[in-house]
């Protein structure tokens, strides 16, 4: 593996690295990196799939660890032991609290926007949460194996709330369309993730948990069950946003990451 493909790096001073969602790219950080890029390192990883990076060759057994070594090799390259923030969207929430779990990269901060880390619910014993989850995976599955058209837009609507999809250029939905065996791919991981709630307790980095004021009640769950969990986190409403937060209300969200935490 070249790790020089697998980032973008903008700016200089303390670093932040970014991990996008699935279905997404390193411009998922465009808006925010204009303004956070003026005063410190920002570094965008690319996640195997995504961004012309080749597809991960772990489809029939996934595994986290191929999220990580990205992250882990791209920083030890470029920022080596100084400690990082480190900010995840989505599945790249869901990286990034993977991360923060294995404890092997120095982290000063964690900032987590709408993280799907959909494990968390049988950690909490959430039947109700499980249930709805798993009623939408069931018909995702079957869909995508019946190969309908633009089932891409089942998991955006899920995560975006009703017609999201609907409201994307016709060149995006299609380019999601070759995504889906890798957002597949993204479920199989969140949903199967192997961590209790004590292994959650143990992390005391400096954690924002964000999200919008108009996201589901899925990920607004998961965002609360974890704010339980956290020894050292704090929870941010952006207002009037949803799911994709951190590119439509880039500067609200650039403000909370500069929102100064202590642990």
């Amino acid at each position: 593996m070249n790790i020089d493909n697998y980032y973008k790096q903008q700016g200089s001073g303390p670093p932040i690295v970014f991990i996008h969602g699935s279905f997404a790219s390193t411009s998922t950080w465009n808006g925010m990196i204009d303004v956070l890029g003026e005063t410190h390192h920002c570094i965008s990883i690319k996640l195997p799939g995504h961004c012309g990076m080749p597809d991960p060759q772990d489809f029939s057994s996934p595994t986290m660890e191929t999220e990580l070594a990205v992250v882990e090799s791209v920083v030890n390259k470029l920022v080596g032991s100084e400690p990082v923030h480190l900010v995840g969207h989505s599945y790249g929430g869901v990286v990034a609290l993977a991360q923060a779990l294995k404890g092997n990269l120095a982290l000063n901060q964690l900032t987590l926007f709408e993280p799907v880390a959909v494990w968390i619910f049988e950690a909490a014993k959430d039947a109700m949460m499980s249930k709805q989850v798993e009623q939408f995976l069931q018909r995702y599955r079957h869909d995508v194996s019946q190969q309908v058209p633009h089932v891409c837009g089942q998991g955006i609507d899920f995560w975006g709330g009703e017609g999201a999809f609907e409201t994307l250029p016709d060149f995006i939905k299609d380019s999601m369309d070759l995504m889906v065996s890798n957002n597949i791919r993204h479920w199989d991981i969140a949903d199967t993730v192997n961590v209790n709630l004590a292994d959650v307790q143990k992390i005391t980095t400096p954690t924002r948990l964000v999200s919008g004021s108009q996201s589901s009640v899925v990920a607004h769950a998961i965002i609360n069950h974890l704010d339980e969990q956290l020894p050292n986190s704090k929870k941010y409403i952006v207002e009037s946003a949803s799911h994709f937060l951190v590119t439509s209300h880039a500067g609200e969200c650039a403000n909370v990451l500069q929102n100064p935490l202590t642990s």
